[in-house]
């Protein structure tokens, strides 16, 4: 990870600028979404999502890089900026979960092959799928787990 980042715990003056960064991130690996699920989405991330679990934000100046978000030791939410993926921020971000002791489970789009592959080497494996309908659309959801040992 890059000097002088530090993780902190998100506060709600943080929610703007964490769905823009959400968006970003999300737009760069989620190309079977279009505009109008990004749009639907927004409120969904900035006034439900993000208020309603423990979210803990990467930053390099007072800038975010990234986030993670958890509940009950599980990830709902884990976006960093494209210009800071590959320095380990994600896999850093992970460990804030359950107290240090990392997430149990985490869902992802199934489609968004860069994060299943980027969880499934964090050690994750698929336990369950589902479909959810977002702007009209389905889309499937991968939960994985793994061992908390």
């Amino acid at each position: 990870m890059d000097d002088g980042v530090r993780i902190r715990v998100a506060r709600e003056g943080d929610f703007d600028a964490l769905t823009d960064l959400w968006e970003r991130s999300a737009r760069s690996s989620h190309a079977f979404m279009g505009d109008a699920e990004f749009a639907e989405q927004r409120p969904r991330i900035r006034d439900l999502l993000l208020p309603s679990m423990e979210v803990w934000v990467a930053e390099l100046e007072d800038e975010p890089l990234g986030f993670v978000g958890a509940r009950d030791g599980g990830v709902e939410l884990l976006y960093v900026s494209p210009t800071a993926q590959g320095r380990g921020l994600g896999r850093t971000l992970l460990t804030y979960v359950s107290g240090g002791a990392g997430p149990s489970s985490v869902e992802v789009f199934a489609d968004n092959a860069t994060g299943v592959g980027f969880y499934r080497a964090q050690g994750f494996v698929e336990t369950h799928r589902y479909t959810t309908t977002i702007g009209g659309h389905s889309f499937d959801i991968v939960r994985l787990g793994r061992d908390a040992a």
